[in-house]
């Protein structure tokens, strides 16, 4: 049996004085009594100003919007369901439901049409709010209530939000607005469901679980402990709060601590927006920390710490894994990127690590309160299983009907099973491996989980995003969407004669291209597991096509839908054009796992000659070496198949008559053209065996150093590809190689 972890000793952050208030509306009371003149929202605008509401503005605000719901004709315990933009009317929306004691479902605003008219027949809500953008007749009104159900049970209103005045006349009253919060925390239950959060819907239809107030207040209370927040925090808010990790991690933090939530409407604009508010607390998803890191190694972003406005303390990464070479990135740069674990049902929050503690790889230690432990029952061998005072009240599954059947979860439920498998580590720190039952049947009965394939896919640059599917067929396939840089570049290298994208993405040389690399990062997966086949997919998968979640991860199964033919067409013996074959990783083992046939002529080595050379060949190239190299085949490849590889040959004498021995290999000079192109590569030279010449830091049979410009001239009487062992001086292994 795993024991049972929960956070002890110095991973246990200083804890916020007092214990967690019993509810959200106290949450914001105090903010009112210790903060109220301290910004609670900014808003950059396209021209370059910032427009702020204090926290005694959102409470006046929300008051106002809480009053009118009442003389609508809602009452507590009514839920609504809210579809708005994400903006500072949202915040205000969610701040009057727990005002008014109504259920707030907030729907995501990427769905689809259709599935957010499904959610809204299961959810039964008595109104829908509208907020953000303007509706109907009522174009200058920042909210508006929208009666559902039975007519007249509740009436049409429109209400200003924060850009409008309604609500300043309390603003300015503090005693009267004390009272009416005093009022509504009075007649609060803390207990009773006061939010529905949906979840993501990864791996089938979106549920939605109900939260009170207590088990909000707790989960954003514990997360403060190990998220070091601090009054001052300027949080950059560009994740949509209608998620939950957005809700608690952004939202409701900051009313445990205080701060400033810098809300950013357009996600194009983020770079924008830190540049005019610098922000002290980045939380958001893999895909938009990968996006920053494009940007960083495509030079668009020559400085990342002050393309981030210069004052981040902590990015938090939550909702997916997160690639080690984006945190890496980050790390490079002096901008610490940790990660956190939560799911809806959980509260959402359950483990979260901070820049004191953090662990490569790892989620970080569980909260203050929450207990974890690794699920040793054989059918679930492996599984995460949490227990938590955060836990969901309630589970609303979809029926087919359009209903949902209510499933509640008493106090004393037994343990969380997240779904989720993970490991924990010697210092307590969780690692969540993959999913538990997110696996691809193949037709000989192979199982294997697709997400630790894409894992390490998806650590390379040419990969945005990728999705491995083929259940039921013979072997598994990867769709990539490839990183449009990282692909332009190699059309150019590869000498790719292309005139169109979809040209670029069926050429057999970038296919090819995209085959090895594929192959050098699946080169430690079991072999049963790795992909064979593979194509690219020119768009992005992503929630207008159904294909991603509002948090950006993939939904595997609308994919393999969307693509059926082509997977098919994949999984043939004599597949079609435009699919790369995978080659098998042993052979990229035989370069080092490193790259093409070109790769063991790279000289490894330095001052400590051969032995030094031998060790450093046996590890795996960087990324920046092995493109290098990958470039220079691809330069060979395109030479040799134009005939422009070597100089002409002088003709040869006659042999004599009769042949003693087989006429020996051609050889000749590599030409002009092919050392310029070299060069363009990023390589230095090639090794040529002894019997042409010696050169580079190499000793040599009489040990003698050659001088570099030696090496250069030998390589020009190399043959096509070195019979012996290599000798010659390149790009090491463990820096990134730069050209002549």
């Amino acid at each position: 049996m795993h024991p049972t972890l929960s956070p002890t000793g110095s991973d246990a952050a200083a804890r916020p004085a007092g214990t967690a208030p019993a509810s959200l509306i106290d949450l914001l009371m105090r903010r009112i009594d210790e903060s109220d003149e301290a910004d609670a929202i900014a808003v950059a605008g396209p021209d370059g100003d910032v427009r702020r509401w204090t926290w005694t503005d959102v409470a006046a605000a929300a008051t106002t919007l809480a009053e009118a719901m009442a003389e609508a004709g809602l009452a507590r315990g009514d839920r609504v369901a809210h579809v708005g933009s994400h903006g500072p009317d949202w915040i205000v929306v969610d701040m009057a439901c727990l005002l008014a004691g109504v259920e707030h479902a907030a729907l995501h605003t990427d769905a689809v049409s259709g599935e957010r008219t499904r959610m809204l027949d299961w959810l039964e809500p008595r109104a829908v709010i509208a907020s953000g953008a303007p509706r109907g007749a009522d174009s200058r009104a920042g909210i508006v209530i929208e009666p559902r159900g039975a007519p007249g049970s509740v009436e049409r209103t429109a209400c200003d939000g924060l850009s409008g005045t309604a609500w300043r006349p309390l603003a300015s009253d503090r005693r009267r607005l004390r009272a009416a919060l005093e009022g509504f925390a009075a007649a609060c239950d803390p207990d009773a469901p006061c939010t529905v959060l949906l979840s993501s819907g990864t791996t089938g239809t979106p549920r939605g679980f109900v939260h009170s107030q207590r088990a909000l207040a707790a989960n954003a209370w514990a997360a403060s402990e190990v998220f070091l927040s601090e009054p001052r925090d300027v949080r950059l808010s560009w994740l949509p709060a209608s998620h939950g990790m957005a809700r608690v991690g952004d939202l409701y933090t900051a009313l445990v601590r205080g701060g400033c939530l810098h809300v950013v409407r357009d996600r194009a604009r983020v770079l924008d927006a830190c540049r005019l508010l610098p922000p002290t607390v980045i939380l958001g998803v893999p895909a938009f920390f990968e996006r920053i890191e494009r940007g960083v190694r495509s030079g668009r972003i020559a400085d990342l710490a002050a393309a981030l406005g210069g004052r981040v303390r902590v990015c938090v990464s939550g909702g997916a894994p997160l690639r080690r070479r984006t945190a890496a990135c980050f790390a490079a740069h002096g901008v610490p990127l940790v990660e956190g674990y939560g799911l809806a049902e959980a509260g959402p929050v359950v483990a979260v690590s901070n820049p004191r503690i953090a662990r490569a790889g790892t989620v970080g230690p569980p909260l203050p309160g929450v207990e974890v432990r690794i699920d040793d029952r054989p059918a679930s061998r492996g599984q995460v299983l949490v227990r938590t005072p955060s836990r969901a009240a309630a589970v609303l599954h979809p029926q087919d009907e359009g209903v949902a059947r209510v499933e509640p979860i008493g106090r004393d439920a037994a343990w969380l099973e997240t779904g989720d498998t993970g490991a924990i580590d010697a210092a307590g720190h969780l690692r969540i491996t993959g999913r538990l039952r997110d696996t691809l049947v193949m037709s000989t009965g192979l199982k294997l989980p697709p997400a630790a394939v894409e894992r390490a896919l998806a650590e390379d640059e040419a990969v945005a995003q990728v999705c491995v599917v083929g259940d039921g067929g013979p072997w598994p396939v990867a769709l990539v969407v490839p990183e449009p840089e990282v692909l332009r570049a190699a059309v150019r290298r590869l000498g790719a004669r292309v005139f169109s994208r979809r040209g670029a993405l069926a050429h057999p040389r970038v296919l090819a291209w995209l085959g090895r690399r594929l192959a050098r990062r699946q080169a430690f997966l079991p072999r049963e597991w790795r992909v064979r086949r593979a194509f690219l997919v020119g768009r992005p998968f992503d929630a207008a096509h159904d294909e991603a979640t509002e948090s950006l991860k993939v939904r595997r199964d609308r994919v393999a839908a969307h693509f059926a033919a082509r997977i098919a067409a994949a999984t043939e013996a004599e597949p079609p054009s435009w699919v790369a074959v995978v080659p098998p990783a042993d052979a990229a083992s035989a370069a080092h796992v490193a790259g093409p046939w070109l790769a063991p002529a790279v000289w490894h080595g330095a001052d400590g000659g051969f032995a030094e050379a031998a060790g450093r060949a046996a590890r795996p190239m960087q990324d920046a070496t092995v493109a290098r190299v990958d470039d220079a085949a691809g330069e060979i490849a395109r030479l040799r198949a134009e005939g422009h590889l070597y100089d002409p040959p002088a003709a040869p004498a006659a042999p004599p008559a009769p042949l003693a021995d087989a006429p020996a290999a051609p050889a000749g000079r590599f030409s002009a053209t092919a050392e310029a192109a070299f060069a363009r590569a990023g390589l230095w030279g090639l090794a040529v065996p002894s019997g042409h010449g010696r050169g580079g830091r190499d000793r040599g049979s009489h040990g003698r150093r050659q001088p570099v410009a030696r090496a250069r001239r030998s390589a020009r009487r190399a043959t096509g590809r070195p019979a012996a062992p290599p000798i010659r001086r390149g790009p090491r292994a463990d820096t990134p190689s730069r050209g002549p």
